[in-house]
């Protein structure tokens, strides 16, 4: 045996009996004691943030050995810091968990031949909430009332990240069904993305309808914005009479479109573990979800922020994805594009990363 390869196998030891160690251990006794992370591929002040932190602290109870639990925010790029945290360097004991906007869901997708460091089939899902209906609205005043509205003249949108579900359903609407969304990138969060909209930097934006509901509950119900369209399986009972995007498709390959961005809304707010973790950790934290899912005190916190979990298990959201994944090449081709369509601009007042890049051209 050569010294490469005494070095290598010296290495390779120790993290294989941590693994085994870890799924060795009674449940109770493998708990007790010790503290859960939470990656939260969302900003504070969203409702991908509020639905994981309440999810984490409910379910920890129904875990044997009751753990406490810290939640981390990543926020940037549509929350795929999560994503990749998760996936890579991660604890993979059944300590830490996931949750993240979706964004991320699709990027491998629609380019392939770039390195994520994730890979959306392999995460050990354990569910998700909802199947969500995204909408785009404006404020009342602003000459957006309806989808005509954004037919006729642009709709300056704010959103956070190029990779965020508020930049990239819009611009697939644009291509689809001729819409004239404008998104102005950089803000942080939808907190900050929220604050363009009231001090008017923007006209509106788009995100989930229960997203709204459960942060913006004086928007909802105060009557201060207009839906113009929604995106989804199907509408939301709430708002029956605003326009469903599928119904201003013309063609089968624009509809085609419109279903592939609608596709992650099945998959709304996941939970997820990473990959690697030992069975017996995995079959407690799925227990867990399901007892959560019935849990009163759960649902009743759920029901105070104006959201009804309808949730899918593990192997649902898999079962999902696996269909997404087989998408057409032609249909994810034209999305991938409409994404890159420089109509979404990047604010350099709101965004650092935005100066960056200002100085940078202004020098060359």
């Amino acid at each position: 045996m050569g010294p490469t390869f005494r070095y290598l196998l010296a290495g390779v030891i120790p993290l294989c009996v941590v693994s085994l160690a870890a799924g060795a251990v009674p449940a109770a006794e493998f708990y007790k004691g010790k503290t859960l992370t939470l990656w939260i591929g969302g900003g504070v002040s969203g409702s991908t943030n509020l639905i994981g932190r309440t999810f984490v602290k409910h379910a920890a109870r129904h875990l044997p050995g009751k753990p406490d639990f810290a939640a981390r925010n990543l926020p940037g790029a549509g929350g795929i810091g999560a994503v990749r945290t998760l996936y890579g360097r991660a604890a993979k004991d059944g300590t830490h968990i996931g949750t993240w906007a979706l964004g991320p869901v699709t990027d491998p997708l629609l380019n392939p031949k770039k390195k994520w460091g994730y890979d959306m089939l392999k995460f050990n899902w354990l569910g998700n909430m909802a199947s969500q209906v995204q909408v785009c609205l404006a404020w009342k005043g602003a000459g957006f009332a309806t989808i005509q509205d954004v037919f006729d003249k642009p709709m300056k949108i704010s959103s956070t990240g190029a990779r965020s579900n508020g930049t990239k359903v819009p611009l697939a609407l644009n291509e689809a069904i001729g819409t004239r969304f404008r998104p102005v990138l950089g803000y942080r969060g939808p907190g900050g993305a929220n604050l363009a909209v009231e001090r008017k930097e923007v006209v509106g934006r788009c995100a989930s309808y229960e997203t709204f509901r459960a942060t913006k509950a004086d928007w909802v119900a105060g009557g201060k914005v207009n839906y113009v369209v929604q995106v989804g399986d199907a509408k939301h009972p709430d708002i029956p009479n605003v326009a469903f995007a599928r119904d201003h498709a013309k063609t089968a390959k624009d509809k085609a479109l419109v279903d592939f961005v609608a596709g992650p809304l099945a998959i709304s707010n996941p939970f997820a573990l990473p990959p690697g973790v030992p069975d017996a950790r995995l079959r407690e934290w799925r227990a867990a979800w399901a007892a959560t899912m019935k849990d009163p005190a759960f649902l009743a916190e759920m029901k105070r922020y104006k959201f009804t979990p309808k949730p899918n298990d593990g192997a649902k959201v898999l079962s999902i994805l696996k269909v997404l994944y087989a998408t057409p090449a032609d249909v994810v081709n034209r999305a991938a594009k409409a994404f890159k369509t420089r109509t979404a601009r990047c604010n350099p007042k709101v965004s650092k990363k935005c100066r960056g890049k200002r100085k940078r051209k202004k020098k060359g």
